[in-house]
């Protein structure tokens, strides 16, 4: 059984591919790295920056943080206090009985 998604998922998943590939690029630029340069670094390919700059939504976690640090961005690091952020509050989770 497959799982639709919803069109509101699917916004809200590329504003979030936007917003951190802007911030990527911001401080690609701010280190004044040439996307080459950047790729090298993380080990990743001259594309993979490309498409993750433009906003591309990507399953591939790994190489996005990869690049993040390189860049100097931290894991998860808030890009701002709003409810709008690169990653949303998440439901706290609760203790299951007998767990």
């Amino acid at each position: 059984m497959t799982t639709k998604r919803t069109r509101t998922g699917d916004s809200q998943e590329q504003r979030l591919a936007e917003r951190f590939g802007a911030l990527v690029r911001q401080r690609r630029e701010a280190l004044k790295l040439r996307q080459d340069d950047l790729a090298l670094a993380a080990n990743v390919g001259r594309r993979f920056i490309v498409e993750l700059e433009a906003g591309k939504p990507n399953c591939q976690l790994g190489k996005a943080l990869a690049v993040a640090a390189a860049v100097g961005l931290k894991a998860f690091e808030p890009v701002e206090s709003s409810p709008d952020a690169l990653l949303p509050d998440l439901p706290e989770l609760k203790d299951e009985p007998g767990a």
